[in-house]
């Protein structure tokens, strides 16, 4: 009975993800989907095919992309052997291999999560999009995860190159390396400290050293670091929302739009009066007194909890000056792993829901009602109604983050 069972379970959990990714499909080859989310795509094809031109990157400007990031986009010519490929032969190379990706998601959540948290994933990706396709926030995700699980298996020089490793391509990642090393200073394994920190640091150094061997320098890398740097206050971020929201409210007009660095922003004089190097850094300031909190409470320190990761991910995007639609898969992506206790399921179940609301209302936002969101609201100051969904969707996020954090700290009913 348990063997039938556990057979029909796989047959549910095969079809059903055969069928997220089928919808999946058919929304990332959709012009309502696609012209918005290929962006970004397109400059990845820019690169690649400067790459393939010269077989190095010396002499490579514009560029925004981290070397271990650069490499993730080569990855399409295992298709071609670093030959000459059209735009639509690498579109279909990257959506093939982020679909990859995010089928060892998948197959991760199978492996540790139970069956109804892989099924629940599952709805949520449906709900997220095809975004996921378009972008690499996909690959950090899962490496993330690995460096969980690899941790969990003791092993860890795997784990901490794989945080590395994500880090290396996108830095957020690094906001999680205290947390590892406290848990090693509370069980007073300071020796281990060295072989994690070795391996972070390997996994990050080694593609620098690719990366100058093939042409590429300092020079480079720092501008890929300035350019984010220069990045506005986003439209889509909590800041940006909140401050437009109360210009509406007492000037009856959206802020001004700001674009570039890749980045749609606006323009506040609170902004100008604060500068924007203080906004880059303003979520250090929650990030360090969580991680007082938790040196004050220590028991978090005993074992590594991906409830701690799951909310320092939200704090951290609640408090950053962007954050882009397919950000949310930061914290999504650890919402299976959660480790539920009996009475924990109903928070779990309302975690969930306010996942699939934010999920929701940011795919119909971005890319769906995108153009109309800049050129209707911000421009002409129509369409409330895209503003009120991206403001919904904000609301919605501060409020996981109020509910997760009772659940998870107070409670102490999810871990």
């Amino acid at each position: 009975m348990n063997l039938f069972k556990k057979t029909n379970r796989k047959l549910i959990l095969t079809v059903f993800t055969l069928l997220v990714f089928a919808v999946l499909y058919c929304q990332a080859i959709n012009p309502s989907w696609k012209a918005h989310l290929e962006i970004d795509v397109w400059v990845w094809y820019e690169r690649f095919s400067y790459f393939c031109k010269h077989l190095s990157f010396s002499g490579l400007e514009g560029n925004e992309l981290l070397p271990t990031t650069l490499f993730f986009i080569l990855l399409p010519a295992v298709f071609s052997n670093f030959s000459k490929m059209s735009y639509a032969s690498y579109l279909k190379a990257a959506l093939i291999i982020n679909l990859l990706v995010l089928f060892l998601h998948i197959a991760l959540c199978r492996k540790k999560a139970n069956f109804l948290q892989t099924m629940l994933f599952l709805v949520i990706v449906l709900f997220v999009g095809p975004i996921i396709f378009f972008r690499f926030d996909g690959v950090i995700t899962f490496l993330v995860l690995l460096a969980i699980w690899f941790w969990q298996k003791k092993n860890l020089v795997l784990s901490g190159f794989s945080l590395g490793w994500a880090a290396a391509m996108k830095v957020y990642p690094v906001i999680f390396l205290p947390y590892f090393l406290c848990i090693f200073c509370f069980k007073k394994n300071y020796y281990r400290i060295f072989y994690f920190l070795t391996s972070f640091l390997i996994a990050i150094i080694i593609p620098v050293f690719i990366f100058f061997a093939i042409g590429g320098s300092f020079e480079q890398i720092f501008s890929a670091l300035k350019f984010h740097a220069l990045k506005y206050v986003s439209i889509e971020s909590i800041l940006g929302n909140f401050l437009t929201g109360t210009s509406l409210l007492f000037a009856k007009k959206p802020l001004p739009l700001l674009g570039g660095y890749g980045v749609w922003g606006v323009k506040s004089k609170f902004i100008d009066m604060m500068g924007l190097e203080f906004f880059n850094y303003f979520w250090v300031l929650p990030v360090g007194l969580f991680y007082l909190f938790l040196i004050l409470k220590k028991k978090f320190f005993k074992k590594l909890s991906v409830g701690v990761l799951f909310w320092m991910m939200l704090l951290f995007l609640v408090f950053s000056k962007n954050l882009h639609p397919q950000y949310i898969f930061w914290f999504i992506a650890f919402f299976p792993f959660l480790k539920v206790k009996q009475k924990g399921k109903t928070d779990y179940l309302m975690m969930f829901f306010l996942i699939i609301i934010i999920a929701f209302l940011t795919q119909n936002v971005y890319p769906r009602l995108y153009t109309n969101f800049i050129e209707q609201f911000y421009r002409r100051g129509k369409q409330l109604e895209i503003f009120f969904l991206q403001f919904l969707r904000n609301l919605s996020i501060v409020f996981l983050l109020i509910f997760s954090f009772r659940s998870i700290f107070i409670k102490k009913v999810i871990e």
